[in-house]
């Protein structure tokens, strides 16, 4: 079910778009959206994931908080 819901999403996107595009005053701002979406999206994707962590290692800082409330 969730992907019909992401269909559904990506074609009233899709539809949006297209009708947007049709007016030229509105180009420039589509695109600086859609760029913006796009880089705010993998930022979030790359702090959610932790790109370059290895989970198996600790905390580094785990040994600096040795007897402290």
């Amino acid at each position: 079910m969730r992907d019909v819901w992401l269909v559904g999403v990506g074609v009233v996107l899709g539809w949006l778009a297209s009708k947007t595009w049709t007016d030229p005053g509105c180009q420039l701002g589509l695109v600086v959206f859609l760029v913006a979406t796009a880089l705010m999206t993998l930022g979030f994707a790359l702090a959610v994931v932790g790109h370059g962590r290895n989970p198996r290692t600790g905390d580094p800082d785990e040994g600096d908080r040795e007897d402290h409330p």
